[in-house]
């Protein structure tokens, strides 16, 4: 026999919501987070690396590995912290998980492609990645900043097919730019006013 559920009192349904908006808050505070890191590294690896290519350095493709490893150390522990204080679990978080896993994949895939067939065909396809990875992420989160930024991307990647190696370390620079750097502030700043989308 199935017992009747009660129903939710004033306060109850008011603390739902609360928990709620909270959770939505602390999704936008970490997904901000995530931009930035990589936002701001690739930014500094595509730029310190063109600017190492200008000056003949011999490896100039050095910076990459050392940034992407201090990179992947904060996520790591970000990651850690992030599932620490997750309390609920959504359709939203679990997609954006098997979005950015299947980003991850994606990525290193394409790096060893570059590893054989050079990055200056790899670069490209990298950039558009980086689109699909935030119009994703814009629409999910129905934030259009991210949306347009990925849509960038893919207009640079097919302006990269047909530029040199070097202009292609400054598209890398500019999609990390307008689709994770500038998005990425704009999501921080709208968690510190306290606005949901």
């Amino acid at each position: 026999m199935e017992t009747p559920e009660k129903p939710f009192s004033a306060p109850d349904s008011l603390r739902l919501i609360q928990d709620m908006i909270q959770a939505a808050k602390q999704d936008l505070s970490d997904h901000s987070f995530d931009l930035l890191l990589w936002g701001w590294l690739v930014l500094v690896a595509a730029v310190g690396h063109y600017v190492l290519l200008q000056t003949s350095y011999s490896k100039p493709w050095l910076v990459w590995p050392v940034l992407m490893t201090v990179g992947s150390v904060a996520a790591f522990v970000n990651g850690i912290r992030r599932g620490r204080r997750e309390r609920t679990r959504t359709v939203q978080t679990d997609f954006m998980k098997y979005l950015w896993s299947g980003f991850g994949v994606m990525l290193l895939m394409l790096i060893g492609l570059g590893t054989v067939a050079g990055f200056r065909s790899t670069y490209p396809l990298i950039i558009a990645l980086y689109g699909l990875g935030t119009f994703a992420t814009g629409g999910t989160l129905r934030f259009r900043p991210l949306v347009w930024g990925g849509a960038t991307c893919w207009l640079l990647a097919t302006v990269a097919f047909r530029v040199d190696f070097d202009t292609q370390l400054l598209l890398v620079a500019a999609a990390v730019l307008v689709a994770y750097v500038i998005p990425g502030h704009m999501l921080k700043n709208q968690y510190r006013r306290g606005r949901t989308l």
